[in-house]
């Protein structure tokens, strides 16, 4: 086994949300210092016992954008030892490593999402939309004029990787059909869901063809929404008022890719697998033992390969394995017999939040709040968010 020192020695004890909306008419800002209230508030603690703040995004001067100096000054938190911005499931792992490592002791993490101006004609016509792409988060510092800035952030190589899928395993895409209901099953339950509408396969299979193989159905749903999170020591977390979520385990996972799509690794090799393989070598819970499953699903085909990475089938097999683990009842996935997925609908039901929302829903979930949505007795999580060769992160979480 891997070394481990952090288990269960970090805590999420704060946790808060907005709304999830297609057009929220609101900045990066606004949504993150709402979701940051929320998670102080839910936290218990005064503001200024937080000397770190993980932001969201790369770039900490994004006009209107929610980086960490942003966040710093309107929230009038005086003095912090440790800042960062991140992206997707890494930002998470970067907050529990600064605590870990003592260089400060209680973390805000925010993460915000607009639909974008590549996301819709809607968003393209909008003139705050098409302000907030001129200025914000990823502008005169990163891929300007540089084609490799659309390749990165679009369908086609993922669409690309879902034909070389099929073609390599002889499948057909009955897995990611099932995915999508599935994760639409549970959005159509969760009334914070912007998509409420269930689908079948057949429906799935009627949805429109955006580059083929990939549906409109294989993709997240754009929408303005912002989450945060209050981490800090299991000592700590003893004497607040909630409670606490550990961190059991985590890994990122990096993969010899370069910085283009087109040097993808084979299927096996890519980032998911150096993530899970990573996270695997330091838990003592092991993927038989979870309760809950969030697979990154910004695109149906991140969630088959999370799937297949964390071992709950072999490479190729998620498509029968599925079909072996539906549950005709609520028409939803329930893996070995036990693991419920994506509860709240993930990024295809609930709305796209670059897998911030897959962190609160497992939170939510552990703590045991969520009503007639609670999977009964949940005590072990994994999340798994990222891109197949960029911040690559898996988690597990308990409740201790």
């Amino acid at each position: 086994m891997a070394r481990n020192p952090l288990k269960d020695k970090i805590a999420v004890v704060g946790l808060g949300s907005t709304a999830y909306g297609r057009d929220l008419a609101r900045s990066e800002l606004s949504l993150g210092l709402e979701a940051a209230v929320k998670a102080i508030a839910d936290a218990g603690i005064d503001r200024q016992e937080i000397d770190g703040i993980c932001g969201s995004g790369m770039t900490p001067l994004a006009m209107g954008g929610a980086g960490f100096l942003s966040l710093q000054g309107a929230l009038g938190i005086e003095r912090c030892t440790w800042v960062k911005n991140g992206w997707l499931g890494s930002a998470f792992v970067y907050a529990v490593e600064a605590v870990f490592s003592g260089l400060c002791d209680t973390v805000l993490v925010v993460q915000t999402n607009l639909r974008g101006v590549g996301m819709s004609r809607a968003a393209a016509r909008d003139p705050f939309r098409l302000r907030a792409s001129k200025y914000g988060d990823v502008g005169g510092d990163v891929g300007l004029g540089d084609f490799a800035k659309r390749w990165f952030h679009s369908g086609e190589p993922y669409a690309a990787m879902m034909r070389r899928y099929m073609h390599d395993f002889g499948t057909s895409q009955d897995a990611f059909g099932l995915m999508a209901v599935s994760n639409r099953s549970h959005g159509a339950r969760n009334p914070e869901a912007v998509m409420r509408n269930a689908i079948t396969l057949d429906g799935y299979y009627g949805s429109r063809m955006i580059w083929q193989p990939m549906r409109v159905a294989d993709m997240d749903v754009p929408v303005d929404c912002a989450e945060a999170f209050i981490i800090t020591t299991a000592e700590r977390a003893r004497d607040l008022k909630t409670k606490p979520v550990y961190v059991h385990a985590m890994s990122l996972g990096g993969a010899r890719v370069g910085e283009f799509y087109e040097n993808t690794l084979g299927w096996t090799e890519n980032a998911f697998w150096v993530a899970l393989q990573g996270l695997w070598a330091r838990s003592d819970i092991k993927v038989t033992d979870l309760d809950l499953f969030f697979p990154y699903d910004g695109y149906t085909l991140d969630a088959i390969a999370v799937t297949e990475a964390a071992g709950f089938c072999k490479p190729g097999e998620a498509g029968d394995y599925f079909k072996d683990s539906w549950d005709f009842t609520r028409n939803v996935l329930r893996l070995n017999g036990r693991t419920e997925v994506t509860t709240n609908g993930g990024g295809l039901g609930m709305g796209r939040a670059g897998g911030s929302n897959l962190y609160s829903e497992a939170i939510r979930q552990l703590r045991g709040t969520e009503g007639e949505r609670q999977v009964k007795g949940a005590g072990t999580a994994l999340v798994g968010i990222g891109s197949f060769f960029h911040d690559p992160s898996a988690v597990v979480l308990c409740t201790g």
